[in-house]
């Protein structure tokens, strides 16, 4: 009994704080890149660049960019010649 005073504010603290919707994003959003899925590899490259983002490590398929503004970190993979999937990952993917 002694810990449930504890235990209780605790929870409402918490259930405030995911219901006023400050439940971050764990690594950064893409949503700004998505749309490069089926791009060809040389036009997304060249997006990703006008977008804000630079190249920080390329490894066969997959290559990881960073986006200062965003601070986001996105890895791109390219298959066929084209983008086939955009993700969000750690910071320190892009050596954050």
């Amino acid at each position: 009994m002694k810990h449930l005073k504890y235990i209780i504010p605790v929870t409402l603290v918490l259930s405030a704080w995911a219901s006023a919707g400050l439940t971050a994003q764990p690594y950064g959003d893409v949503s700004d890149i998505t749309d490069l899925n089926g791009v060809p590899a040389e036009q997304a490259e060249k997006e990703l660049g006008e977008r804000g983002y630079r190249r920080e490590f390329f490894e066969g398929v997959t290559s990881n960019w960073w986006n200062e503004e965003t601070k986001t970190c996105a890895q791109i993979t390219m298959t066929g010649g084209s983008v086939s999937d955009v993700e969000s990952v750690p910071l320190t993917t892009c050596g954050r």
